[in-house]
């Protein structure tokens, strides 16, 4: 960005100026009005001198990062962990309040990684949240709970305590290939009542489960970018040729019934034949599903999918519910939502990695 300094006129001044007064900095009698004049230099020093910053008086990158971040309060957004990291005042107030309860989240940074998506996971299971690392108003309010015991500062011993030296996730090293069913256009999937698209609510969980095993130490391949089209074989050619350790296709089921819904994984089944290893990762990913989004268990099930059947790894087809039932497609139109399920793939791709049943 280009400095913003005394003299100054027009709309980004008065953005830092509205952010100067939110955080309770004067600007004498002119107050907002556009001009970067001595009292808003005056208020910039103040505030640069408050975040331990070059005290000039000169709004450049991150003095204006700064006053970006310092305008979050807990509350105002969803937290996860995703890329890039979240930055703010509110995430340096959850790690604060975590390292207190003893969730260590190591420095407190404001910044949402792995750490402190740990520590937050970790508070939310002793707590007996569900643990998806989402800081929305069910985590905060919890936290607010504790309020006496994080005001006193004083740290206390909860029974999953968490370690910023937490040993490295099963993911690490991982090659997994991630696809988004269907492509639009032109092939846009189910569509659900009120518009919604099968193809581009894949491309949004799939990329946020990519996100998380990156954030893991795994690797990631897609084998279709965002509004393109692949044929199936191109898929599994990819995927055969990265010799990928998985392969993880996103898809929402359809039906002309509009109350039908249920959660169901599948992996390659032909007659007799089957993949071991992918029943096993559908069964993991099937039962964290289940307890993140509360619905019917449509049970794991063996099909012969091209997808499936071609891959020479453990592969599976996700279809965490139905896109044409209304509650679900209103539903995915809530980022935590869509996280929900991103953080429940991976977290029954971790079990499968670790071998927990």
């Amino acid at each position: 960005m280009e400095t913003i300094k005394k003299g100054n006129r027009g709309k980004e001044v008065i953005d830092i100026q509205s952010r100067l007064t939110a955080l309770g900095f004067k600007l004498g009698r002119e107050g907002v009005d556009g001009v970067f004049g001595p009292a808003t230099e005056k208020a910039v020093k103040e505030f640069q001198k408050k975040r331990k910053l070059f005290v000039d008086g000169i709004v450049g990158e991150e003095t204006w990062r700064e006053l970006v971040d310092a305008n979050y309060t807990l509350g105002d957004r969803l937290l996860y962990l995703k890329v890039p990291f979240f930055r703010g005042d509110d995430v340096v107030q959850i790690q604060k309040w975590l390292n207190v309860l003893g969730f260590n989240v190591g420095e407190i940074d404001g910044v949402f990684g792995v750490n402190t998506e740990k520590a937050v996971r970790s508070f939310q299971k002793s707590t007996g949240l569900h643990s998806d690392g989402i800081v929305g108003p069910t985590t905060i309010k919890a936290l607010e709970n504790l309020k006496s015991v994080v005001d006193s500062n004083i740290k206390s011993d909860f029974p999953e305590g968490v370690s910023a030296r937490e040993s490295s996730s099963s993911v690490a090293g991982k090659r997994i290939v991630v696809d988004f069913g269907h492509g639009y256009p032109p092939d846009p999937g189910a569509v659900g009542s009120a518009g919604l698209k099968e193809s581009e609510m894949c491309e949004d969980i799939g990329l946020r489960f990519g996100n998380l095993i990156q954030l893991s130490g795994g690797e990631v391949c897609y084998v279709r970018n965002i509004g393109d089209f692949v044929e199936l074989t191109e898929r599994v050619k990819t995927a055969n040729d990265l010799k990928a350790n998985l392969f993880v296709s996103f898809h929402l089921n359809g039906s002309a019934d509009p109350v039908v819904d249920g959660t169901s994984v599948y992996y390659f089944k032909r007659n007799k034949n089957f993949s071991a290893e992918g029943k096993k990762l559908a069964a993991s990913v099937q039962r964290r599903l289940l307890e993140a989004l509360g619905s019917e268990d449509r049970g794991i099930q063996g099909a012969d999918f091209l997808v499936l059947k071609l891959t020479k790894m453990a592969a599976i087809l996700i279809e965490p519910f139905f896109i044409t039932n209304p509650e679900r497609e209103r539903a995915l139109r809530k980022e935590d939502f869509r996280q929900k399920i991103a953080v429940a793939v991976f977290d029954g791709v971790q079990d499968y990695f670790t071998g927990v049943l």
